[in-house]
């Protein structure tokens, strides 16, 4: 249950995210707009301060003028002011020809003493931008130290620092402006969109916490039916071994062979139902519980033989043959949970029975191979296609196959085997081809 609130988690978290990048994204849309307004505005009022200026000097040039004419600032530049374009284009890093054309004016009328006027500047700043923005104009000397300041932006920092605007191509004056973007601004523009996207992701986190809520009500709930099905089966367990255990005793009494075969076929029909009866145990509780082995000393080979007779007469109806290859060495031991592993061997064999036609061989083997237990059970039945394989061992997967290949089974066994197999510290693989029959195979330590 635990990876549900991890998902619903890194959900809500990737949702808050991606809605802080698009927040994030809107506002420095904004910014940007902004810093644009304030650079421009400033460039305009520059200019505007720059006129007023330009006044002042035509009206001292008229004064001091001994013709009776209109002199006009342009003219008095052509006429007495070197304007050497190309040179100021230079000083400047490259501006526009106009640029240059305005720095040569902005020279022109500070020699004549009517420097920058920032108190006039800032008048005409403050009124186009109406206070929507704190902001701070400063003058720099040659050495980009400031001389002078107006605006009613406080403090150092500022979200916004401009570039440095030269006054003149002379470099003895720059301004340079620092404003603050206000989120109020921000958020009153884009409240409509703000307001959606918080609604959009609310009600996308109250859907994901309803669908948790949900899904922990209906685990709790399977939970619950699981462990009573569970017990229901582990129920049954017990009357069908004392079944098997009875029918064993009345078959060492009986002396008429027709009744004594008849038991055993009962018998076997008993332990296989005992045997499927444990695998949905195993197989459900998997996941949750550890299997607990209890290991003694077992003869493998001898088991292999009693499955082989069971096997026999349960499937008498069917053409087979059962080999058994013992290759392990005299006195050889093995310790190992003695059902368990009957159990895996009695599914493998099972399936090879199961999934082939008649007449099918099955093969047997059980030797040590680099000090480990090692048990093949190979087959020349319908085979498994190679992207099943990976599946066979998954709960209740059972390999596609048409009518006339589809075998009977519950698709529990094999996991069975696996997690027996992985409990006593082994593995168990599957080689197979189409048509060419499977080996399954699965190997563990000896003690």
């Amino acid at each position: 249950m635990k990876r549900y609130y991890y998902i619903t988690i890194v959900a809500a978290t990737a949702i808050l995210c991606l809605q802080a990048i698009y927040t994030m994204h809107l506002y420095n849309q904004y910014a940007d707009e902004c810093t644009i307004k304030l650079n421009d505005c400033l460039v305009l009022m520059k200019d505007k301060e720059y006129d007023l200026r330009k006044e002042v000097s035509v009206a001292t040039a008229k004064a001091h003028s001994s013709k009776n004419k209109t002199i006009e600032l342009d003219e008095i530049e052509v006429d007495t002011f070197h304007m050497d374009i190309d040179g100021a284009r230079k000083r400047l890093g490259g501006v526009t020809t106009g640029a240059a054309l305005q720095q040569l004016r902005e020279d022109f009328v500070m020699q004549r003493g009517l420097t920058l006027n920032l108190a006039t500047l800032d008048s005409l700043y403050n009124n186009t931008i109406k206070g929507a923005f704190p902001y701070r104009l400063i003058l720099y000397d040659a050495q980009r130290q400031p001389t002078d300041s107006a605006g009613n932006l406080r403090g150092t920092t500022a979200d916004y620092v401009s570039t440095f605007f030269p006054i003149g191509t002379q470099g003895k004056m720059s301004l340079q402006l620092k404003a603050d973007i206000p989120v109020t601004g921000f958020i009153v523009r884009q409240v409509w969109a703000l307001l959606l996207s918080a609604i959009f992701l609310l009600i996308v986190l109250i859907a994901l916490f309803y669908h948790l809520t949900a899904i922990r009500k209906k685990s709790n709930l399977l939970l619950k039916q699981e462990e009573s099905v569970n017990g229901t089966i582990h129920d049954l367990k017990s009357p069908l071994n004392s079944v098997v255990a009875l029918m064993s005793l009345l078959s060492v009494q009986e002396a008429d062979e027709r009744k004594q075969h008849a038991i055993e076929l009962c018998m076997g029909g008993l332990k296989h139902l005992v045997g499927t009866i444990e695998s949905l145990l195993l197989v459900a509780r998997r996941d949750r519980k550890r299997l607990i082995l209890h290991k003694t000393e077992i003869d493998l080979p001898s088991i292999a033989v009693l499955l082989k007779k069971e096997l026999d007469v349960l499937y008498r109806d069917k053409p087979h043959r059962i080999e058994i290859d013992n290759e392990l060495p005299q006195h050889a031991q093995l310790f190992a949970d003695e059902m368990y592993i009957e159990n895996v061997l009695r599914n493998l064999i099972e399936n090879a029975l199961k999934y082939s036609d008649d007449y099918v061989v099955i093969k047997v083997s059980i030797k040590i191979i680099n000090g480990l237990l090692q048990v093949q059970v190979k087959d020349n039945g319908w085979g498994i296609a190679p992207r099943y394989q990976k599946k066979v061992f998954s709960p209740f997967y059972q390999v596609p196959r048409d009518k006339a290949h589809r075998g009977k089974g519950y698709g529990i066994g094999l996991t069975q085997a696996q997690y027996i197999i992985e409990a006593h510290g082994g593995k168990i693989i599957v080689e197979s081809a189409e048509g060419r029959g499977s080996l399954f195979s699965f190997t563990i330590p000896l003690k």
